[in-house]
């Protein structure tokens, strides 16, 4: 298969750029979606509890919410399977449209719904069936975006485009933290149980609608289309995805090289929130701070880690940060916990910018090292696994640890762990910055 159509242009026209900046939103607003959503959700944990869990305690009410977080994220596997054979069969473009849309729908169908107190256990059990719903079609969502950015990036700039995604869910994340942020320091608990937990919910329609009209202007990656001209795409692309030795290798490091992202980034998205206004006995603006400086430091550091791994190499942005957080984790969550706001402050930027680093080169290591036949496929089956299992079930995992230790330092054993599991991972990468995807 040529990839000729991949590389970088001399001289950038006007036409090239603008196109270019098309495929960058076309990428970006999915991620911005998917991480709107299950931010919204975290920051609202302790408000859902009370409206859909009111019959129990309240740290039992806490951790059922939790567990109804995570369920989304064990949802995401499936989605991985079923959207990344979709995409590798029918095309990148296509699967993007229809996954933004049932995100977003799903999320503005939570944001109707009736609570316990007018429906009972029913309302629980809707409320897990839409955050499934979510979860499978997250799990299309990011690998698709990632393969379709890559696909149609310039080759010496492939890690930047692709970091962009996880820009776009720093970004979303930071949207999903401020806009019910802003709605539990202006209205009383009362008014937030009655309505106002809907409204952050109700604004992923629009998010999504647009996330929509963007990708339907798009045109499929060039990679896809030769593939299917010269057809050579897969019957069952799980199946090809699975089938080999060198394609079983391949898996096992994506999977692994996940896990120090998965505990990183998602300590800030689902466990900062929570934590901070129970261990951390934080409240009013303050209780929002630590996800708000934690995302920023991890916005600037996606940023600077996507640039310089053109430069340099993805696997040696990837080590550097990964030993990072597995010497500096636990420093950073002294500092967090130490109960002065300054060093707090100091601990979130230190953390949030590990683990921004490292998730900044995550995507584009990942998409590179799959053949164009399975990339949707492979970075679905790899990315969502590792996130459902590291990810996903750390809120609820580090709030039940943290109640039965008394510990407020089980988040920084986590991601220590989790970084030595990631390490043999990236030491096993072959550097594939500035070469063409395999295809």
């Amino acid at each position: 298969m040529s990839t000729g159509s991949t590389a970088a242009p001399a001289v950038e026209d006007a036409t090239t750029r603008r196109a270019l900046r098309r495929l960058l939103a076309g990428g970006v607003i999915g991620s911005l979606v998917e991480f709107y959503e299950f931010s919204v959700y975290a920051v609202l944990a302790t408000t859902l509890a009370a409206v859909f869990f009111p019959s129990v305690a309240p740290t039992t009410a806490l951790l059922s919410t939790l567990a109804v977080f995570a369920v989304a994220f064990f949802a995401r596997p499936l989605g991985g399977f079923v959207w990344g054979a979709v995409g590798d069969r029918i095309g990148r473009k296509r699967t993007l449209a229809l996954t933004v849309l049932l995100m977003s729908a799903a999320t503005a169908l939570m944001g109707v719904l009736p609570g316990y107190a007018a429906i009972g256990l029913a309302a629980p059990a809707l409320l897990v069936f839409l955050r499934f719903v979510q979860g499978v079609s997250a799990g299309g969502e990011i690998s698709g975006a990632v393969s379709f950015v890559a696909e149609h990036a310039p080759q010496n700039r492939r890690g930047l485009f692709v970091g962009m995604i996880s820009v776009g869910a720093v970004v979303g994340t930071l949207l999903g933290s401020l806009i019910p942020g802003v709605l539990l320091l202006t209205l009383s608990t009362e008014q937030m149980q009655a309505w106002g937990w809907r409204i952050p919910l109700l604004v992923a329609l629009p998010l999504g609608l647009v996330g929509l009209y963007i990708r339907q202007k798009l045109d499929e990656t060039p990679y896809f289309l030769a593939l299917r001209e010269e057809r050579s795409r897969a019957a069952n692309p799980v199946r090809a995805a699975l089938a080999g030795r060198e394609q079983r290798r391949l898996l096992l490091i994506a999977f692994f090289l996940v896990a120090a992202n998965a505990s990183s980034f998602y300590m800030i998205v689902g466990y900062l929130p929570s934590f901070a206004t129970r261990s951390l006995e934080l409240s009013g603006l303050q209780a929002f701070a630590p996800s708000v400086i934690a995302l920023a430091a991890c916005l600037v550091a996606e940023v600077g880690g996507a640039w310089l791994s053109d430069r340099v190499g993805r696997r040696t942005v990837l080590l550097t940060s990964l030993v990072g957080l597995l010497v500096l984790a636990y420093p950073s969550f002294l500092l967090i916990t130490s109960g002065t706001f300054g060093l707090i402050a100091c601990g979130l930027v230190l953390f949030g910018l590990l683990a921004g680093a490292y998730a900044a080169v995550i995507n584009a290591a990942l998409v590179e090292l799959f053949p164009t036949r399975v990339r949707v496929s492979g970075h679905g089956i790899t990315y969502n696994l590792s996130v459902a299992l590291f990810g996903g079930s750390a809120p609820y995992l580090l709030t039940w640890l943290g109640g039965v230790t008394g510990s407020t330092m089980v988040g920084a054993y986590y991601v220590m762990i989790l970084a030595v599991v990631s390490l043999p991972a990236v030491l096993a990468l072959r550097e594939t910055a500035r070469r063409p995807l395999p295809g």
